[in-house]
Formats: C-alpha cells, structure tokens, sequence
C-alpha cells in the first residue's frame, strides 16, 4: 500500500444531504483498492445510511449496542460488505436520544475508534454543529468536509469549519485549565472579528498557549470536497470557500476534488452498491481516487505531534441544547443545528472567487522547496497562482519558490502549495511575494510560453 498507515479519516459537513456518507463509502473502495485494510464506521448518530449503501438491509449488532455496553467494543459491531478488505461498524438509528450520549460515552467511542484494527479509519459524522458532531470529526487525522457549490451548503460548511476549529482550540485550552480563555465574554468578542485576533488576544495574556493554538490551527487537517456540481466552473466556488476558511479561521482547507453530478452516481444510492465499483473509468471514479491517494500521502504523524492529543472537553450546557462552541465570532456564529436558516458567511463569497483569469502556457520551471529542486511545467498562471505538472507533488502546505531560469533574471516567486493531486501529477501553488512581481512574471510567462 502507498503511503503511511494507521491513519483516520473524518467525513462531515454543515449541511444534509450533501452527499458525505456517499463520499465516505467509495473513498473506502478507492482505499482498499489502492492496497488499502479499511473500516468505515458510521458514527452519524442520528440517521445512519452506509449499510444500505453497500446493499446490507440488516446490519446486526450496530454503534447502538456499543453505546448501550450489550457489546463490549466496535470490533463485535464490525460486518462485512462484501468487498475483501473493506469492513464496516454500521450507526445506531430510530433510538431516541443517542444523537446526544454524553461526554463519558462519547470519550469511550473515541478511543474504540482508534484502537480498530486497520490501515485507514473511516468516520462517517453527522451534520450539523452540535458537539457530538464536532468531536467525532475532530477525532481524526485528515478531516473531509463535503458541501455542494449552493450557497446554503457553503454556509453551513463553513459554520461546521468554524464549530470544529472553536472545539479543537477549547481542548487545547482546558488541557491547561484555561477553557474559558477561547469563550471570554461578549466585550472581547466584539472586538474579535477572525481567529487571528482571537489569537492576539491570547497572546496578549498566556504566549505559550498561544503558540501552542497556532501550531493546531497550522497542522488542522481539513480538507475539501466537493460534491454535485454540474459545472467545472463551480469549483470557483469551493476554492473561494477555501480562502474564506483561511482569511478567517486560519486553517488551510484546500479542495482536494469535486465530483460532477451524474446519473451513474445518482443511481449507485438506490442500487446500494459504490459507484466506484461499476464505473472504474469514470470521472468520478478518478476523482475519489485522487482524494485516496491524498489521504495516504497525508503524514498523519507531523499532523498528531502538532495538535497534541487529549480528552474531549466537558460540554459547557447539556448536550440536548448543543450551545454553538466559539462565541467569539458573534457576526457568523452557527446555529444550533444545519437547517436551510444558513448562517451568514464573513465575507462576500464573490470576494473570495479568483479575480484573475489564469491562462493556460506550458512553461518549464523549477520547484523549490525544502532544499530540493523539482522540474515542474507550469500548465496556467495568473498574478495570483500557477497550476504546475509534477512527478510527485509536495505535501499541502508545504513553502517553497518557483524559479523561473527561462525568463530573462532568473525570477524566483515565493509560494506555497494549497491542493496537490499525486494521481494526476498537478499541484496549484499560490504566490505569497511582491504582487507586483508576480504579475509582471506571469505575464511574461502567458506572452511566451502558449500551451500549443
């Protein structure tokens, strides 16, 4: 199997109906059948769908049994699907009150969670921004978030962004006993408009726990993915999502794919078999594919070292209520659940969308980044960005400069790597230097270097 392993992955989202246990169930075809031992475990805890989607109508022992303790951990709860290598502990449903088990329980599912036996970890979440919700997601390594190109779901995405970012700095925070320090009153939080001030502020009052709050949000994991989108150019859409998330929340959230709408897809639900399966040539099936290759080049261990793992924090009101974690940004708090009444995003998404056309060239450069020089092509350019052909993309996230030598000086622009596809051998990469440079250099290079 490429890649590391031991690795779990979260599947969420703000909003239902978005299509992330569909994204869950063939990301684990495309893992196992990239070499792959999977278990997807279906911790949406108030409508549990993945056994009908591999075509199982009666799953047996389920989450519920563990939870109620008649089975003794999730390995009892594991089934089949008849695919080899790909396991599944399916969700509890029609129980009253298990979308709320309360902190002690939900701190025993997580830590069965990581101890399942396997090479990736599926963990289908539920919508919305309750803090179960919130907890499970933020159980893993690499965390998927799917929204579709309409407004409604890109606010309700980006409200469950903001709900696990807030969750994740209050763990942080009450490993030093200083939970209240995020949450600090309705006076600091009018002032506190991004999580970069947010961060300032605690700056201001403990350094230590500020720098240990940024190097969680630096290595967050968050990740992308698009779904039923029936143009190309919607994808404007998620990459704008993703500049708000780090504008605001200070997280790179980089898309990792987007499948199309389409029949075959469509039709995969109600025949409750992985659309993965029966369509190996397909477009989407080249989509799920990249994101697997993404999360197994994920390296899980720089990503756990920097958030320090603990315990699940105390739930500050009962969890029926669900009270919306980080009220530190009071112009985009989420509500209490995703429903169609969307937050407000904190910016203007059209704002957000690429102002620059990027034209397409085929320009030779050189990568550099972390003393290595990488022959890349660059495939199209803008002020603002390059999409470049690689033989092996750098991780998402990683700093480097694009050395022009076919340009008269040699220029050399400052950028970092937002969204990497090892499958395809593409990455895009964003300028961080002198705008003005940058504009001159891709100008230069759309004069020049046409793709023909």
């Amino acid at each position: 199997m490429r890649g590391r392993v031991g690795r779990i992955v979260s599947v969420g989202g703000g909003k239902g109906g978005v299509g992330k246990s569909l994204v869950a169930a063939n990301l684990g075809v495309a893992l196992v059948q990239d070499g792959a031992r999977v278990v997807i475990v279906d911790a949406d805890l108030g409508a549990p769908n993945q056994h009908a989607l591999f075509g199982i109508s009666r799953p047996g022992p389920t989450l519920q049994a563990f939870i109620d303790r008649r089975i003794a951990t999730l390995e009892d709860a594991r089934i089949e699907t008849g695919l080899p290598d790909l396991t599944l502990v399916p969700g509890a449903s029609a129980v009253v009150g298990v979308a709320n088990i309360d902190t002690a329980r939900k701190r025993k599912l997580v830590r069965h969670i990581r101890s399942l036996d396997a090479d990736v970890i599926i963990v289908d979440v539920g919508a919305g921004v309750g803090f179960n919700s919130l907890d499970l997601f933020g159980v893993a390594d690499v965390r998927l978030a799917v929204l579709s190109p309409q407004l409604t779901s890109v606010q309700n995405c980006y409200a469950f962004l903001k709900g696990a970012v807030f969750r994740e700095l209050r763990r942080v925070a009450a490993q030093g006993k200083q939970a209240a320090i995020i949450d600090d009153g309705p006076e600091a939080a009018q002032s506190t408009r991004t999580v970069a001030d947010l961060l300032e502020r605690v700056r201001s009052r403990d350094p230590a726990l500020a720098a240990s709050l940024a190097g969680v949000l630096a290595e967050f994991g968050a990740r992308l993915v698009g779904n039923q989108l029936f143009d190309l150019q919607e994808r404007n859409v998620l990459y704008a999502t993703s500049r708000i998330a780090r504008d605001f929340l200070s997280i790179d959230a980089p898309v990792l794919g987007a499948l199309r709408a389409s029949r075959k897809i469509h039709d995969s639900v109600s025949a409750g078999r992985p659309f993965v399966l029966d369509d190996p040539r397909g477009e989407g099936t080249a989509t799920l594919r990249e994101i697997a290759r993404a999360v197994l080049d994920e390296d899980v261990e720089r990503l756990r070292a920097c958030r320090e793992r603990g315990e699940i924090p105390e739930e500050v009101d009962p969890p029926a209520s669900d009270a919306s974690p980080g009220q530190a940004l009071p112009d985009s708090s989420p509500p209490a659940s995703a429903s169609e009444d969307a937050p407000p995003l904190p910016a203007s998404l059209e704002r957000h969308q690429r102002a620059h056309d990027r034209p397409a060239v085929r320009c030779p450069a050189t990568l550099a980044v972390a003393g290595a020089h990488h022959a890349v092509t660059i495939r199209n350019v803008s002020p603002t960005g390059a999409l470049l052909e690689l033989s092996r993309p750098p991780p998402v996230g990683t700093h480097g400069q694009l050395v022009l030598s076919q340009l008269e000086g040699g220029p050399a622009l400052p950028c970092v790597v937002r969204h990497a596809s090892p499958e395809r051998g593409r990455a895009g990469v964003e300028f961080t230097g002198e705008p003005e440079l940058a504009r001159r250099v891709a100008d230069a290079i759309a004069r020049r270097f046409p793709p023909s």
